[in-house]
């Protein structure tokens, strides 16, 4: 297995990526990182991802913003919003609002403000994007892997690829209808069963998977929390479902991947 670290060309320039790649592969799966960033537990992804024989490709979505999107002043951030809604926190006047009423910092705040910022959300869609057709040149199927912040976007990034083989999300935000309409991609997807939050949002998904008789396979694990996949978080990790979710995920790309 050969490992390192690669660059893409992008709409904003040359995005850094941790890559892991067998010697002969089957496909390739463009990781997609939690709000947390390209961190270890993302390149270990990687890494076994290459050990089923794809190319793994983790871009690092945060590389404009290294050294203010960093895991312990996200952890602020995060908690600082935990109470407001998906659409609340797009609304950079509410999460102004819900981090002053705590006293965190100017710096925590613009943690925040980033993270939510719509046009920081869509220039890490458009680097995904560009990892996966990057992907495309190299290998003939490409399927993308997300986990909650990545999750949603690995989502998207079926909504605005036709040709993307494979799509799994894991406790990502789901398109809404318009974009399932857009899809062409199967998809996996895992959540947890105590992530209220997120899941709001699937029954509105479901609906409009089978209205538009897409290729759905869902599943939800019982008494586990958002982040549940990362066992570098002890708080919310659950090894059981971890391993069933992995079993899973590897026979869905192996599936799709390998045809």
């Amino acid at each position: 297995m050969e490992q390192g670290h690669l660059s893409f060309e992008s709409a904003g320039g040359m995005v850094p990526a941790f890559f892991a790649k067998p010697a002969s592969p089957a496909g390739s799966v463009v990781v997609l990182h939690e709000v947390w960033g390209l961190v270890p537990h993302i390149e270990d992804v990687c890494k076994r991802i290459s050990k089923l024989g794809f190319t793994a490709v983790a871009p690092d979505l945060y590389w404009k913003h290294n050294e203010l999107l960093v895991p312990e002043k996200i952890r602020a951030a995060m908690e600082g919003v935990w109470n407001l809604s998906l659409l609340e926190r797009r609304d950079i006047n509410r999460v102004r609002e819900a981090l002053a009423k705590k006293g965190l910092s100017h710096e925590i705040m613009r943690v925040a403000t980033t993270l939510y910022n719509q046009d920081f959300r869509d220039q890490m869609l458009d680097d995904a994007v560009a990892c996966v057709k990057y992907s495309y040149e190299r290998t003939p199927r490409v399927a993308t892997l997300g986990f909650c912040l990545g999750g949603g976007i690995s989502a998207r990034v079926a909504t605005r690829l036709s040709q993307l083989t494979a799509c799994v999300v894991f406790y990502g935000e789901p398109p809404d209808t318009l974009g399932v309409q857009k899809i062409r991609a199967p998809i996996l997807a895992i959540h947890a069963e105590q992530d209220e939050i997120i899941n709001s949002k699937i029954p509105e998904f479901v609906q409009s998977v089978l209205a538009s008789g897409k290729d759905l396979t869902l599943k939800v694990y019982p008494a586990t929390r958002h982040g549940f996949f990362n066992d570098s978080n002890r708080e919310t990790y659950n090894g059981a479902a971890a391993e069933d979710a992995w079993e899973l995920t590897k026979w869905f790309l192996s599936r799709k991947l390998r045809q």
